[in-house]
């Protein structure tokens, strides 16, 4: 029986053992198996998975860039979408669909380009093109490789064996290493890092590849015709880094601006015909400190362009020998219509341009407001775009270029704040009508919060140095009357002293109110009640004591004329140094 139990033991000793060997030997066998490297090459095809024949596939460092419209290769010439260009080298093009015209723009220069002509513009000198651009798709330009390298800072290879645009941004740091195979003729690059992986190519030895990351094993990298994959760092020779070029991009010139004896101290002039042009001198009578007048001449006049114009020299040269300059003041005159028919057009746009550049010589004017109120939310790209080729022509006819803009809110984004307010000299907030003539709810026209908050939302969009405080210079008489059981409100604008002597004269005593700054005074009358929340030189002074606060660049007073003498000597005490 013993005997038996050692037989049985030793049997089942041997089976483990040969279990075990087995086991061994097919282990190795499977991790050998699994070792041996796969060399199918990954079709081409699954490159261009989603493109059609004429379309190129975009690659940008280590990306696979996904487009509503390729570029394309045609006649021999590599060309790339407005689109495309826009949306990742430079979005300073501005595409008329209409006109078919392509406009770009800078600090200086306005350019721009006919589809399918071999002349382009520089400020209105033209340029000869070799290659116009086209518009392969409808409704989108299609620009010449060659071009879109002058408005990018990125290097561009074409494969035309492949068909791929390959981009580099050379303001980043790069890294490029040699392909240096250890066993054979070539490198491996794979579609993952895996040897089981798909071949994506095989490099040949010192082909130079660019490298974007390295887990120690692997390396992802990827050729010059845009091909992405990974490859063993032991078959990575000498690597080097290329520092990236810092773009250089245009810096508005302070200098370019007049310097003036303290801050900026500006006063609109309302002016509705020639002939109270005639009464500037009574206008400034008692006026002291002012160093810039607006006067309200110029205005569009119809949907083709053209400009009313109710200027006059005499008017500019009077200004000049007191010191003060003459801006004066363009305006949409609050026609949401007009503006929508005359700046959606390319054409048109440059018709104003071109007016406004000749009256502005014609009348030696010094610079040009632009006020374009109540501009629709869907014409606020082409009140950007106005601007944008307005402020090149006249900064290079030495004019100062201003614009006047809402307090920000939601419903006046669209005038592009912040684009503007990067090229125009100054921009004036209307820290006013926080109630409006129309206003449902009697109220201030400028309590000190309302105008604080203007300042601090527009300084989050426009720098400190172009920014520039609207005062208001009247005050509005509210009447409130109480009809079919509900209060109906109404209002009339007064300049300060008119205002100030209506309220007495019903015997009012005016309180001061605290918390928004103002002296508020009301009355009862034939059975309606009159409220006023006065503007004059204390009130004035509480909001010129912003710009110290917040370093604002100066004043804007609307309008001259409507102010009590005293309000110079405020302006005076905190404007002039």
């Amino acid at each position: 029986m013993l005997k038996l139990i050692r037989i049985i033991s030793l049997s089942l000793v041997f089976l483990l053992v040969g279990l075990g060997t087995n086991f061994f030997i097919m282990k190795n066998f499977d991790e050998a198996y699994l070792m041996v490297p796969n060399m199918t090459i990954e079709p081409i095809e699954n490159l261009m998975t989603g493109l059609s024949e004429e379309e190129t596939l975009v690659i940008i460092e280590n990306k696979r860039i996904e487009l509503d419209h390729y570029p394309r290769y045609v006649d021999d010439v590599i060309y790339v979408p407005i689109t495309f260009v826009m949306d990742h080298f430079n979005d300073g093009f501005y595409w008329d669909n209409e006109e078919k015209i392509l406009t770009y723009t800078t600090l200086k220069d306005v350019i721009r380009m006919e589809t399918d002509a071999l002349t382009y513009f520089v400020n209105k000198e033209p340029i000869s093109l070799e290659i116009p651009i086209r518009e392969l798709v409808e409704d989108i330009p299609f620009m010449p490789l060659e071009l879109v390298k002058k408005f990018a800072h990125h290097d561009f290879y074409y494969d035309g064996t492949i068909d791929t645009l390959t981009i580099e941004d050379k303001s980043l740091d790069g890294t490029y290493g040699t392909v240096t195979p250890n066993t054979q003729e070539y490198g491996i690059i794979r579609s993952w890092k895996d040897k089981k992986s798909t071949v994506v190519k095989k490099v040949a030895e010192s082909e130079e590849v660019k490298i974007y990351d390295d887990d120690g094993i692997w390396l992802q990298v990827r050729t010059k015709e845009g091909l992405i994959g990974y490859i063993r760092n032991e078959e990575m020779g000498e690597k080097r880094l290329i520092a990236g070029q810092p773009v250089v991009r245009e810096i508005y010139n302070y200098d370019s601006r007049p310097t003036f004896d303290g801050a900026l101290n500006l006063a609109w002039h309302q002016v509705t015909n020639t002939t109270a042009n005639r009464y500037l001198d009574d206008v400034l009578e008692g006026v002291h400190g002012l160093n810039v007048i607006s006067p309200t001449w110029f205005h569009i006049k119809d949907s083709e362009g053209n400009i009313t114009n109710i200027a006059d020299l005499d008017y500019v040269n009077k200004a000049h020998a007191r010191g003060i300059q003459v801006w004066a003041l363009f305006s949409n005159q609050f026609d949401r219509k007009l503006t929508h028919e005359v700046l959606s057009s390319t054409k048109k746009r440059e018709k104003l341009i071109r007016e406004l550049l000749a009256l502005s010589a014609l009348y030696n004017l010094d610079g040009i407001n632009v006020d374009f109120e109540n501009v629709g939310q869907e014409d606020g790209p082409y009140f950007i775009q106005f601007m944008k080729e307005l402020t090149p022509y006249l900064k290079n006819q030495g004019l100062v270029v201003s614009v006047d803009m809402y307090v920000p809110s939601q419903w006046t984004a669209h005038y592009g704040r912040k684009e503007v307010g990067e090229i125009v000299d100054y921009v004036m907030i209307m820290a006013y009508d926080e109630h409006w003539s129309t206003s449902p709810n009697s109220g201030s026209v400028a309590s000190i919060g309302f105008v604080e908050k203007g300042i601090t939302d527009t300084l989050k969009e426009v720098p400190k140095e172009k920014t520039v405080l609207g005062l208001p210079y009247y005050t509005r008489l509210w009447t409130e009357e109480v009809i079919d059981g509900e209060i109906k409100v109404s209002s009339r604008a007064y300049g300060m002293d008119t205002a100030y002597r209506i309220m007495t004269e019903e015997g009012v005593e005016f309180k001061w109110l605290e918390d928004i700054k103002q002296y508020y005074g009301e009355y009862e009358k034939e059975g309606k009640t009159y409220k006023m929340w006065l503007e004059e030189e204390k009130s004035i002074e509480e909001k010129v004591k912003l710009l110290s606060k917040h370093q604002l660049v100066g004043v804007a007073g609307w309008k001259i004329g409507l102010e009590k003498d005293a309000i110079w000597n405020v302006l005076k005490k905190h404007l002039v140094p």
